[in-house]
């Protein structure tokens, strides 16, 4: 069975221009979240690790960083049955969000098929109204040929993988990958709150 994905539930520019410099889970979120502390961690840990990635000054920690956020973004899903027992659990096959589904692909084709090759990138901010450069880390191999070739890859159909691949590609220059993870982490998070009413 092929996997669902509506490509109008990734994140448009608006997301993008509202971004905080301090990025992570926001107190209103974490208060939802109270009642499920393994699964909040894992959402605060991913996010910690994500945003980690731009402050490093070689590439291979930055790799180090982000290859940390995905196991703990890919986590979160593991740790509701310690929250909420045997009981339902919210999964990233059910979301028809790309950007979820994609960061899950990655995660397991970091350790299943290649690794991510990491380099730095420029982009350009604005921080109290002066424009400035930054340094941030991006995804130079990411390909969806290699997505399509993971065992769970077949559930997806090619031309699906290449938009998230195409979408990725494009966001991660204007704000680097680990933002993106944070943003991703805090979708699933915002998902999981929803499905369980919280």
């Amino acid at each position: 069975m092929t996997s669902k994905l509506d490509f109008s539930a990734l994140p448009d520019d608006s997301a993008f221009e509202r971004r905080s410099i301090l990025i992570g889970p926001t107190d209103a979120l974490k208060k939802r979240l109270r009642s499920m502390p393994q699964t909040l961690e894992r959402v605060e840990s991913a996010i910690m690790f994500a945003a980690q990635a731009s402050k490093q000054s070689e590439p291979w920690r930055a790799a180090a960083f982000l290859r940390a956020a995905l196991a703990d973004f890919c986590s979160v899903e593991e740790m509701q049955e310690l929250d909420r027992g045997k009981g339902p659990r919210f999964a990233v096959a059910s979301s028809l969000n790309p950007l979820l589904h994609i960061l899950k692909l990655m995660r397991h084709l970091n350790i299943h098929v290649k690794s991510l090759a990491i380099r730095p990138h420029k982009i350009s901010i604005v921080f109290d109204g002066i424009e400035d450069d930054m340094d941030v880390y991006v995804v130079s191999n990411l390909e969806a040929q290699d997505l399509a070739s993971l065992k769970s890859g077949r559930y997806y159909d090619h031309f699906d993988l290449e938009r998230c691949v195409d979408w990725f590609n494009f966001r991660q220059t204007e704000w680097g990958a680990g933002d993106l993870i944070c943003l991703g982490t805090t979708i699933l998070a915002e998902e999981i709150c929803t499905q369980f009413r919280l």
